[in-house]
C-alpha cells in the first residue's frame, strides 16, 4: 500500500474514533435539552473540541488528497455554525430542541459517509 494512502486511511480512522466519542457526547447532550436538563459547560466544550479535531483530520486527509471527503468537510462546517448556534440559545436558557435534532441527524448523515470512506477502502 502506498505511504500517502495508508496516511490518509489512518487520519479517517483516526477521526472516526473521535467523531464516534463526538456522537455519545452529543446523544447525552440532546437527551439533556429534551428533558429539560442542563448540560455543564465544561462538557459541552470537549465535545466541540473533539469536534474540531476529528475535522481538523478530514482536513488533513483532504489535504493530503483525498477528495471524497470534501462533502463531510462541507457537512462539518454547517453542523459546526448550528452547534454553536445551539450553544448560544442554551447560554440563554432556550432549548432548541428543533435545531438540536437537525444538528444530530446532520451529524449521523456526516459520521455514516466519513465511515463508508473510512471503512469501506
Amino acid at each position: 500500500m502506498h505511504e500517502a494512502i495508508l496516511k490518509e486511511a489512518l487520519m479517517l480512522m483516526f477521526s472516526l474514533a473521535v467523531f464516534t466519542l463526538v456522537a455519545v457526547m452529543g446523544l447525552s447532550m440532546a437527551c439533556d435539552v429534551f428533558q429539560g436538563r442542563g448540560t455543564p459547560k465544561l462538557y459541552a466544550l470537549v465535545h466541540g473540541g473533539m469536534a474540531l479535531l476529528g475535522s481538523a483530520l478530514v482536513i488533513i486527509a483532504a489535504l493530503q488528497g483525498d477528495s471524497r471527503v470534501f462533502v463531510n468537510i462541507g457537512l462539518a462546517v454547517a453542523i459546526i455554525v448550528v452547534g454553536i448556534y445551539i450553544s448560544f440559545q442554551r447560554a440563554k436558557g432556550i432549548r432548541p430542541r428543533g435545531l438540536v435534532a437537525l444538528h444530530g441527524a446532520t451529524a449521523v448523515v456526516c459520521y455514516l459517509i466519513l465511515g463508508y470512506f473510512a471503512l469501506g477502502r
